[in-house]
């Protein structure tokens, strides 16, 4: 079935077919985000306006040392403050153009609508399903020691100004404590197209669900289909 066809039929709201899953856009989630979005844009611009008064002409007559990080960190801050403010208009224009943004999962297709862009992989060729971030806490009694992975607001803009990746990566130096690489992940859950062999992204924030229950039923939705495509 093409992509499509699909989301006609979920937007008209009929009764769905057996085993097909849809994921809305998550209103809580989007402005939860963009209460970091908030605290990233009043901290960067709230710096910035603070120091340049203090810094310059002063900092720019003390050598090119002095004059370089200068500009560095008025550049961190003021790139902190206006990122911010455009993810914050990203986000405003996801809330307000809702029914555009979803996806849609069944036991042939995976279907994601983002605006106008939409991503389709059939089951078939789907591998390699992999989430990241704070997986959802285990409710069974811990045998050891018992470690609570919490994300703040203020990991949105931490994951802006040094990018996910690197955000991600900085946890994982931290010296092998779980605690704050839990912190320091950022939500991602990827797959691989194997038409193409390329990665494709599937969500990088929790706009959609809990990224680790959608990759599990990726997962089974997959190895479904290819068990039968096999056969």
């Amino acid at each position: 079935m093409q992509a499509e066809e699909i989301l006609t039929k979920v937007r008209t709201g009929d009764e769905l077919p057996e085993g097909w899953l849809v994921f809305p856009l998550l209103r809580n989630k989007v402005m939860l985000s963009m209460g970091g979005w908030l605290f990233g844009i009043f901290m960067g611009i709230f710096l910035f306006v603070l120091i340049v008064p203090i810094v310059i002409p002063s900092n720019y007559q003390r050598g090119f040392g002095a004059a370089l990080f200068t500009t560095l960190l008025l550049g961190i801050f003021l790139f902190i403050g206006l990122g911010s403010l455009w993810s914050l208009i990203t986000d405003i224009w996801r809330l307000k153009h809702a029914d555009r943004y979803t996806m849609v999962l069944t036991p042939d297709d995976f279907v994601k609508q983002e605006g106008d862009k939409i991503i389709h992989v059939p089951c078939v060729n789907i591998r390699h399903v992999t989430a990241r971030g704070t997986p959802p806490p285990d409710r069974t009694p811990p045998t050891g020691s018992a470690v609570e992975q919490v994300s703040g607001v203020g990991e949105n803009a931490a994951s802006f100004l040094l990018g996910r990746r690197m955000v991600g990566a900085l946890g994982s130096r931290s010296g092998g404590n779980s605690r704050r690489k839990g912190r320091r992940t950022p939500t991602t859950l990827a797959c691989v197209d194997t038409r193409t062999d390329r990665e494709v992204i599937i969500a990088n924030d929790n706009s959609f669900g809990d990224t680790f229950y959608i990759a599990a039923l990726l997962k089974e939705y997959a190895a479904s289909a290819q068990q039968i495509f096999t056969k």
